[in-house]
């Protein structure tokens, strides 16, 4: 799988930074996004400059109903065709119910294959609903978040139950329990995280800032 980041508050030059996250996943036979920023038309500049159409894009996942995870969201139903998108079902009924006009809406609760080696967390925590998606490679599990606001533990916590994890890439809000970190072989990290370079610091190895223009290979 390739994960691509096509938005962030920092961008590699030629892409749009702004406020707010998305990742691009891809696979042999699938393209998935994960949110959408905050700003659609960036987010289309982003993926144009890596070589995607919005009707390339299979399935969406929304990790929360925060403004800077859902802004794109129209630009990507309204230039995408035959889309599958996952959200957690938690969510405004209004907004679900713009969504299922444009697209085939999937609800999330409880942890489920999204498609071929890829899961969604289901929704976690009490305040914030959100959830994360857990990618299988040769090395474990990639988390990706949007914010992490659940926390970080419950969300590797949950995640385990489907094998090791070892790498975690998005954002990580105010999440600081290191020791947690220490279990995994890569972390990057980037958008709402507030201890990158605390993180960074304590594992230099591990740890990668994220932008829109990251990619890694898993």
């Amino acid at each position: 799988m390739e994960l691509t980041v096509v938005y962030d508050n920092n961008a590699a030059e030629g892409f749009h930074a702004g406020w707010g996250f998305a990742c691009l996943v891809r696979q042999e036979n699938t393209t998935l996004l994960f949110d959408t920023g905050w700003n659609g038309p960036a987010l289309m500049e982003n993926l144009q400059k890596v070589g995607v159409k919005p009707s390339d894009i299979d399935i969406l996942v929304l990790s929360h109903q925060h403004w800077d995870h859902i802004g794109g969201l129209s630009a990507i139903l309204h230039n995408s065709d035959a889309l599958e998108v996952y959200v957690p079902g938690a969510f405004s009924p209004n907004l679900k119910k713009e969504i299922a006009r444009h697209a085939h809406l999937i609800e999330v609760t409880k942890s489920r294959q999204v498609c071929n080696g890829i899961f969604t967390t289901g929704q976690l925590g009490n305040h914030i609903k959100e959830q994360s998606l857990a990618l299988q490679s040769a090395d474990g599990l990639y988390i990706i978040t949007g914010c992490a606001h659940p926390g970080l533990g419950e969300i590797i916590g949950n995640a385990a139950k489907m094998g090791h994890v070892t790498g975690v890439l998005g954002g990580l809000h105010d999440f600081n329990d290191m020791d947690t970190l220490g279990q995994l072989s890569y972390i990057a990290a980037g958008h709402c995280t507030s201890h990158k370079d605390e993180i960074k610091r304590k594992y230099p190895d591990k740890f990668a800032y994220i932008y829109a223009g990251y990619s890694l290979d898993i």
